[in-house]
Parts: structure tokens; sequence; C-alpha cells
């Protein structure tokens, strides 16, 4: 029971210490040497809880989908107005990747669209799932008569999607440097006249 408890706190750890490194030199500049230093154990150490680097980007990418889609169900399945949590759940994601500016720089990586069908399936099925959250307020907000009748949930989803990419990248681009959460108030207001009566 401690083994399997020390290695949950070791994965995260070296999960935590792959996002930093990420962050600051990009995928390439991630090793299992860097990893180590950062969390401060042998490199052979990581072995032990990882076969490969692969392994340890895919339980990242585990990391962000269950992080926020947790969350996102969470909100979507609790009380208040749909868009109250349509907006609650854009600031957590926002927030999210704002605290881990690695995770950008991975799902816009060609390690995830070319290089590894796992983290590619993976990260597809994240966002699909995703995408289905966000429609399901969509819906909900349309059943209440609070958003407007006949919407075509997809598109609207995808352009709740496309927003956040856009300044998502944009703020990657820019360093990191900027309030990512800042976006959220503008992102709100502009989906709120495409959504309400």
């Amino acid at each position: 029971m401690v083994q399997r408890y020390d290695t949950q706190i070791r994965q995260q750890q070296i999960v935590r210490a792959t996002l930093k490194i990420v962050a600051e030199r990009g995928i390439s500049g991630l090793t299992t040497a860097e990893i180590a230093r950062e969390v401060g154990i042998a490199e052979g150490t990581i072995f032990r809880h990882f076969a490969s680097k692969n392994e340890i980007l895919l339980a990242t990418v585990r990391y962000i989908r269950d992080t926020l889609l947790g969350w996102s169900r969470a909100r979507v399945a609790g009380g208040g107005e749909p868009l109250e949590k349509l907006g609650d759940i854009l600031l957590f994601h926002l927030e999210l990747f704002e605290q881990n500016s690695g995770i950008p720089k991975i799902i816009f990586s060609e390690q995830v669209h070319l290089h590894d069908e796992k983290l590619r399936q993976l990260m597809s099925e994240t966002i699909g799932e995703y995408m289905e959250l966000i429609g399901t307020i969509i819906r909900e907000g349309m059943e209440k008569g609070q958003f407007r009748p006949g919407l075509d949930v997809p598109m609207v989803v995808a352009a709740y999607l496309g927003l956040v990419q856009v300044s998502l990248l944009r703020w990657s681009l820019r360093g990191c440097q900027s309030s990512l959460t800042e976006t959220h108030g503008r992102i709100l207001r502009f989906l709120s006249t495409i959504l309400q009566n």
C-alpha cells in the first residue's frame, strides 16, 4: 500500500516537472535527465515509474484531461444557470492553462499531432468530450428558453472552442506574459450575444 502511494506521488511530481520544463524549453527541451533533475531524483528512478518519455507525456496529457474534464463535468451537473456554468468552465479552463503554461506547448506540439498515435487519440477524445459538455450547456439553455431556439449547437461549440484556442495560442506566442484570464469577460460577453434571446 505504501509502495503504491509513493509511486503515485512520484508520478505526480514527474508530471508537474514535465509541465514546468515544457513551459520553459518546449517539448524539444524535455529529457528524462531534465525531469530527474527537476524532481531531485536519479534519472534511472524515472524508469521505475514510466517506461519512456512518451509514457510521461501520455500521463501528462491524462492529467490535463482529468483536471479539465473532471471539473467541467461537475460544473455541468451542478446548479446555476447555463450562461453562468459556461462562464465558470471558461474561467477554469483559462486559469488551468495560465497556471500551467506548458499545456498549450504540449497540445500544439508535433509530438501530439504527428509522432505519437496514443497521444493524438487521447487529445482528440479529450477535446471531443469537452465539446460535448459545452454542447450540453447550450442545449440546457435552449430548453430553458434562455438561449435562442434553433441554435446550431455544434457550430456554437466550435465558436466557443475557437475563441479559447486563439486566445491560448496568442498568449503562448507572446511568451505567456499577459494575463490569459483577462480574456474571460470579453469571450463570455461575445458568446452571450450569440446565445441569448
